[in-house]
């Protein structure tokens, strides 16, 4: 019964988790230490540090953490598959939806808008990030590098990322 209840716990965790892993932690809190005892408010903090250490999202990790404290890997399994499930869903949906309606006229103009839209919203981070980014003229000379070699060329970003790297090396430049 525990683990039918991990798995519900955290499939509403995962349901609701928008804005991010920061955001979903005082519903994790809420859920794990609040509602279901599972963990004391020192462990949970101590689960916070270790997802936030290891790779990918918090959100998986903090439930993978909690299934496994209190049961296991098999509780590991359930809390992981729990958080990671609505999402699955939503995407099947969204996916099969695409396939079914992708050559209708109006659909095509769907997406042409909100292609658009994508282009608008990497323009606003890109305005937002740039400011702080370019601290010196290296930087400026690598992002301008890296842009026309990305669209230009079609550089892969890791080769991109390892030369800038060695120049940096190179040139002293941190």
């Amino acid at each position: 019964m525990i683990l039918l209840n991990m798995f519900l716990t955290f499939f509403k965790i995962g349901l609701f988790s928008f804005g991010g892993g920061y955001a979903i932690l005082a519903m994790i809190r809420q859920e794990v230490v609040l509602i279901n005892p599972w963990l004391t408010q020192q462990e949970f903090m101590q689960v916070v540090a270790i997802s936030q250490m290891t790779p990918g999202p918090i959100a998986i990790n903090a439930a993978t953490f909690v299934g496994y404290h209190k049961a296991g890997v098999l509780g590991s399994f359930v809390c992981t598959l729990g958080v990671v499930m609505p999402s699955l869903i939503v995407m099947a949906l969204i996916t099969i939806t695409y396939v079914k309606l992708r050559e209708l006229e109006w659909f095509k103009k769907i997406f042409k808008r909100l292609r658009l839209l994508s282009v608008g919203l990497i323009g606003a981070a890109l305005i937002m990030i740039l400011p702080k980014a370019v601290e010196s003229t290296f930087a400026l000379g690598v992002f301008i590098v890296s842009f026309f070699a990305t669209w230009r060329w079609k550089v892969s970003p890791f080769t991109l990322l390892i030369v800038a790297a060695i120049f940096g090396a190179i040139f002293g430049i941190a």
